[in-house]
């Protein structure tokens, strides 16, 4: 249908018809092949109509209050392991399946009950990952610093040899 509308968009200025004003458009457009079940809305209609209905009637759907496409079992499970095996919390694995029975249709409130019940397993978790990468890249700069200083004492040695022999060329 969008095609349709390309070409008919194309098509009318193709022609000249920009010039004219919508409502001339709209009117010369009633009768027309393929156009018997096409919604036609009036800037009005558009500014006071509710943003979710206008998704849905637009087919994107994409307004806040939209429905997020739903997860299958499988993900929702592959999820909630994935979060018990992350967290330290291995012994909850085995119960997955019967979480997802008790919250089947709310999945996504499940994940936000966990998140809350487990906050401070979390939190601790992060602390730790943080501070692993914050001591890594002391070491990496340690290291670099020490490499630093070796090539600035090789350089010295070197300048020194130059100047007490003269500089050679090899």
């Amino acid at each position: 249908m969008s095609r349709r509308l390309l070409l008919l968009v194309s098509t009318l200025y193709a022609c000249g018809a920009a010039e004219q004003s919508v409502e001339d458009l709209l009117a010369g457009m009633k009768g027309m092949p393929g156009m018997e079940n096409i919604k036609m809305f009036s800037a009005d209609d558009l500014k006071n109509m509710d943003p979710n209905k206008m998704g849905d009637m637009f087919g994107g759907g994409g307004g806040r209050g939209s429905k997020r496409s739903k997860k299958t079992r499988s993900q929702n499970r592959r999820k909630l392991v994935e979060f018990y095996e992350k967290y330290g919390l291995d012994d909850k694995v085995a119960g997955a399946d019967a979480a997802l029975d008790k919250w089947k249709g709310r999945e996504e409130k499940m994940f936000e009950a966990l998140n809350k019940k487990y906050k401070d397993v979390i939190d601790k978790y992060w602390e730790k990952h943080w501070a692993e990468v914050d001591a890594e890249r002391e070491a990496k700069a340690s290291q670099e610093e020490a490499m630093k200083e070796a090539e600035d004492a090789v350089k010295a040695e070197e300048d020194a040899l130059n100047n007490a022999f003269g500089k050679t060329e090899l």
